[in-house]
C-alpha cells in the first residue's frame, strides 16, 4: 500500500486521522504559516489553501514516495474579518469577543501531496458555527486556561471551547482542523480508498 504522511504536529490532526484507521507517520514541515495579515489580498478559503499546500509539499520534497497530507484552518467574523491563530491572551480575548453571541466561518484545507510525482489536490471546507452570548468574565476564565492559544478563532471546539457552540451547519472535523470527508475524497482520487487500509 502507499505510505501516508501527515504534515502537522497538531495533535487535533493527528488524533483526527488516526479515527479513519489507516497508518501514518507524522513528518513536522518546515515551513511557517502565512498569517492572515501576509495574505496580499487573498481570501480566507486561499490563505488556507496555500498553507495546507506549502506544508505538505514541503514534507514532500523531502521523502522519495508516499502521499503527504497536508491542512490549515482560518476562522471568519460574519462580517468577513479573518481571524488567525492567537499568540496572547489579549489576542484570544479580543477574538472571541467578537464570536460571542453570533455566527462565525470555520475554514479548513487539505493538500495532498504525491512525493514521487509532485502531483497535487487542495480542497477546503466552510463550516457555520453559532455560539452564544458569552460573558466577559466567562471568556478570561477560558483565556487563563491557555486552550485558545494557537487555535483558530482562539478556541477549540473539541475542548473546553465546545460549551460556547449553540449551532453548526457543516463539517465538524473542519473546525477541528482536518475535514475527513475531503481527506477520504483526495486520498481517492490518488486511487487510494481508505477501505484499502482496512483489509485485514
Amino acid at each position: 500500500m502507499v505510505s501516508l504522511y501527515l504534515a502537522s504536529t497538531s495533535p487535533q490532526r493527528r488524533a483526527l486521522l488516526t479515527k479513519l484507521g489507516i497508518p501514518f507517520e507524522v513528518v513536522s514541515p518546515q515551513t511557517s504559516e502565512k498569517p492572515p495579515s501576509q495574505g496580499q489580498g487573498l481570501t480566507a478559503n486561499q490563505i488556507v489553501c496555500v498553507n495546507a499546500y506549502r506544508k505538505a509539499s514541503e514534507v514532500a520534497s523531502r521523502l522519495e514516495e508516499g502521499l503527504v497530507i497536508g491542512g490549515d484552518t482560518l476562522a471568519t467574523t460574519n462580517q468577513g474579518k479573518v481571524l488567525g491563530k492567537p499568540k496572547t491572551a489579549k489576542g484570544a480575548l479580543s477574538m472571541l469577543r467578537l464570536l460571542s453571541g453570533t455566527w462565525h466561518h470555520v475554514i479548513s484545507a487539505v493538500a495532498i501531496v504525491n512525493a514521487r510525482t509532485s502531483d497535487y489536490q487542495i480542497e477546503a471546507a466552510s463550516t457555520k458555527v453559532f455560539f452564544r452570548k458569552i460573558s466577559d468574565a466567562e471568556l478570561k476564565e477560558y483565556v487563563e486556561t491557555q486552550e485558545p492559544l494557537g487555535k483558530a478563532g482562539a478556541y477549540a471546539i473539541q475542548g473546553k471551547g465546545g460549551v460556547f457552540v449553540v449551532r453548526i451547519c457543516g463539517s465538524y472535523t473542519a473546525v477541528v482542523g482536518l475535514p475527513l470527508e475531503i481527506v477520504i475524497k483526495l486520498l481517492e482520487e490518488f486511487g487510494v480508498p481508505i477501505s484499502k487500509y482496512w483489509a485485514k
